[in-house]
């Protein structure tokens, strides 16, 4: 007997959506932690390549949709790329401004910034585990013995 799975339109779809939101919590808290310690955000973007849709919020973030939904970004302030090297013209920047990037964060503000993505993965890996639980129930095999050999 053969079954017919989910289609090849449909596993792409449903994995573009994992994918995308688990980017999506990645690089938000990224975001958040820098907003927490007043770091600009220039850009958040889920997924590389051409925009395909974006917006500009009032606090001017460009958040942005890309072609190729396989990762993603959070540009602070003064970022020049992918690698966060900061802009050559810092010091020449107006203190206010130098204050709200990265690079002129304490070094524990910016490790906290960094190590938010992967711990707001952990963190949310830990709620959906628990909703699973709360909901379903944990899988138990129950000990019991069906008879007694002599």
């Amino acid at each position: 007997m053969v079954t017919e799975g989910p289609g090849v339109l449909l596993t792409l779809l449903a994995f573009g959506i994992v994918i995308g939101s688990l980017v999506f919590v990645h690089e938000y808290g990224h975001y958040w932690a820098g907003r927490l310690f007043g770091v600009k955000a220039d850009a958040f973007s889920i997924g590389f390549g051409k925009e395909l849709a974006g917006w500009t919020d009032s606090r001017g973030t460009r958040w942005k949709i890309g072609a190729l939904p396989l990762g993603g970004y959070v540009q602070f302030a003064g970022d020049m790329g992918a690698a966060s090297q900061p802009n050559p013209a810092f010091d020449s920047l107006p203190q206010a401004e130098r204050d709200q990037m990265f690079q002129a964060k304490p070094l524990w503000q910016r490790a906290i910034i960094v190590a938010a993505g992967p711990i707001t993965n952990f963190v949310i890996a830990i709620l959906i585990f628990a909703g699973f639980f709360l909901a379903f129930g944990q899988p138990v095999t129950p000990s019991v013995v069906p008879a007694v050999q002599e």
